[in-house]
């Protein structure tokens, strides 16, 4: 009887590990469009004004003489079509130019040239409190001549932000779902199905930004999901604690 008692805890534990991989969520193999790493302005892909590459990174020109209202704003976009998927990119302030105008878009869709056209946008401005500087973080939308925030987020104040990598991630799904996350948090989130193409990924500052490592995908994807291998060891584990359970009886 006990030889028949483990044979069928044993069946247990594998229903129980199929199970497990079964309902437990995969992480996504996202298809990849293009990515940007910025070690080099490659003007075959990109249409810059004012931009240039500083330690592997795009930032603004400014020439020494020159002041705070007489410099160009940054300009930097590229073709890109994608409208549901996901769009990942660091960005830094630097700090060199003070805190004047700091004014930061990142077109993620935009049908034309985004200050041309309609789009939706990261949008991130300062703001100051008794606790010191933080980021007004809002998904911006322009459509039909109107500009709309979405969603908006203030971020924790602190001494200084000047230096702060900040990862985001933005996905958006066929059902014009947004979700923003910083360092992998979830900001921001709204649903909006007004524009539906694109022609154009770019950036958009007064200020001295650092941006890189720009990755762009056709597929949704956070990187929030248990990876397989955990999910694998949870069920050996099942099964390795039934089998010990049964030599014990």
């Amino acid at each position: 009887m006990r030889v028949k008692n483990r044979r069928i805890l044993l069946g247990f534990g594998l229903l129980a590990l199929v199970s497990l991989l079964g309902f437990t969520p995969q992480p996504v193999s996202a298809a990849l469009v293009w990515s940007e790493t910025f070690n080099e302005l490659n003007e075959e892909y990109w249409h810059f004004v004012a931009s240039q590459i500083i330690d592997g990174a795009l930032r603004p020109v400014k020439q020494p003489d020159q002041t705070i209202l007489d410099r160009s704003a940054m300009r930097a976009y590229r073709d890109s079509n994608v409208t549901v998927g996901t769009w990942k990119f660091d960005i830094t302030e630097t700090g060199e130019w003070g805190e004047e105008l700091d004014v930061l878009r990142v077109y993620f869709i935009s049908p034309g040239w985004p200050d041309l056209s309609d789009y939706y946008a990261l949008y991130i401005v300062h703001f100051s409190d008794s606790g010191g500087t933080g980021y007004s973080y809002n998904i911006e939308r322009w459509y039909d001549s109107r500009r709309t925030t979405l969603d908006n987020y203030l971020g924790e104040t602190v001494p200084s932000v000047i230096g702060t990598l900040q990862h985001f991630t933005i996905t958006r799904t066929g059902s014009g779902l947004t979700s923003v996350y910083l360092n992998s948090s979830l900001i921001l989130q709204a649903t909006d199905t007004s524009i539906n193409t694109s022609s154009y990924f770019g950036f958009y500052t007064w200020d001295d930004w650092a941006f890189d490592n720009v990755y762009v995908y056709n597929t949704v994807n956070n990187n929030t999901t248990l990876p397989l291998l955990l999910a694998g060891a949870a069920g050996v584990a099942i099964i390795a604690a039934i089998v010990i359970y049964s030599k014990r009886r």
